[in-house]
């Protein structure tokens, strides 16, 4: 059997290409791309003639396990996709998933993400963050998915078409809230590359009056909640009662306000059974 090797791509700047992946394109046997035409200029570029195979989202079972039975004889096989790490909102999970099934060998190579790119550059939180690809096209999709991250803690991540951008950040806006901060990347690495970071209604605005932030690839990064988790009244008194009974009010009253938009003095004054609990 021979290896699946995972390449990354440049996102923009041909120039983040790294060595290994050059070594790694320019001896497997066979490349497989989103696209012949746009990986193959590419290749040129860094001067490599291998095989391309076209391998994207409509790829049947069918050339999927002949890909298989090609590593299986011992062909080396690399995937790329147009921009940045292969599977990453691209094609690839399939026959990665069975070669793995199938004890064949799987290598990433690493290199340019603009997940990744647009994280560090935000400004925003790194130590936690999700990612959750394109957002939905139908309005009321995008609603539900956006009310979703009303008390996500951890830094968000998204794609965006440029032509739904406007909507998508006036929708945080209104269910977010105007101060919660987002930061817009736009064509990354590339000669127009622009990352503004400030609140979701200065952003909106600022989409409004400036057509050149509805043009070229964007990621929008937004800053995780940090309001806290609100219950209702009933859970909170099912809550309180649990705990006091092994800890008492105090503690009772202390641990409900984590997640409660009272203090633990309001949590104490409504719930406490016994004003002389220790």
């Amino acid at each position: 059997m021979s290896t699946l090797y995972l390449v990354s791509t440049p996102i923009g700047n041909k120039l983040d290409i790294s060595l290994r992946a050059q070594k790694v394109l320019s001896s497997v046997d066979i490349i497989l791309c989103e696209d012949t035409k746009k990986s193959g200029i590419l290749l040129k570029d860094l001067g490599i003639k291998n095989k391309l195979l076209s391998y994207h989202d409509h790829t049947n079972v069918l050339k999927v396990n002949y890909f298989l039975e090609l590593l299986k004889k011992g062909t080396s096989l690399a995937i790329i996709s147009d921009a940045g790490t292969p599977l990453i909102s691209d094609p690839g999970y399939d026959l990665v998933s069975k070669a793995i099934e199938k004890k064949i060998k799987v290598t990433p190579i690493p290199g340019p993400s603009s997940v990744i790119s647009a994280l560090v550059s935000s400004g925003l939180s790194t130590s936690s963050f999700v990612f959750e690809g394109y957002a939905p096209k139908k309005n009321s999709h995008l609603e539900a998915f956006l009310k979703n991250f009303k008390n996500e803690k951890r830094t968000i991540i998204l794609f965006e078409s440029p032509k739904r951008i406007e909507r998508l950040t006036n929708l945080i806006v209104k269910i977010l809230g105007p101060k919660r901060k987002i930061s817009l990347a736009k064509e990354l690495t590339k000669k127009f590359e622009r990352v503004i970071t400030d609140e979701a209604k200065e952003i909106y605005n600022l989409i409004k009056k400036d057509e050149t932030l509805t043009k070229g690839e964007i990621v929008l990064v937004i800053e995780g909640s940090k309001e806290k988790q609100r219950i209702s009244v009933e859970h909170e008194k099912v809550l309180f009662d649990e705990i006091q009974k092994l800890n008492g009010t105090k503690v009772a009253s202390k641990i409900v306000s984590k997640i409660s938009s009272k203090t633990s003095k309001e949590i104490y004054s409504i719930f406490a059974e016994s004003k002389n609990d220790k």
